[in-house]
């Protein structure tokens, strides 16, 4: 039996700091590069104050200039 959990600001936070340290680790355990910026799109997306697809379009717009 599982028990719930209440989930604080301050847990959340920790959560999507958690996702963004693990996901860093696996891009450079795989000879991938992470910049500030990568770190700062992961969080947005992960608080949802942006969508994977608007980050990867804003990221080909960068790429063209």
């Amino acid at each position: 039996m599982t028990t719930a959990r209440k989930i604080t600001t301050r847990t959340a936070s920790r959560g999507i700091e958690e996702s963004v340290q693990f996901a860093t680790g696996v891009v450079r355990l795989a000879g991938g590069t992470v910049t500030e910026a990568d770190e700062a799109a992961a969080r947005r997306v992960l608080t949802g104050v942006s969508t994977a697809e608007q980050e990867l379009e804003a990221f080909r717009r960068e790429l063209e200039l």
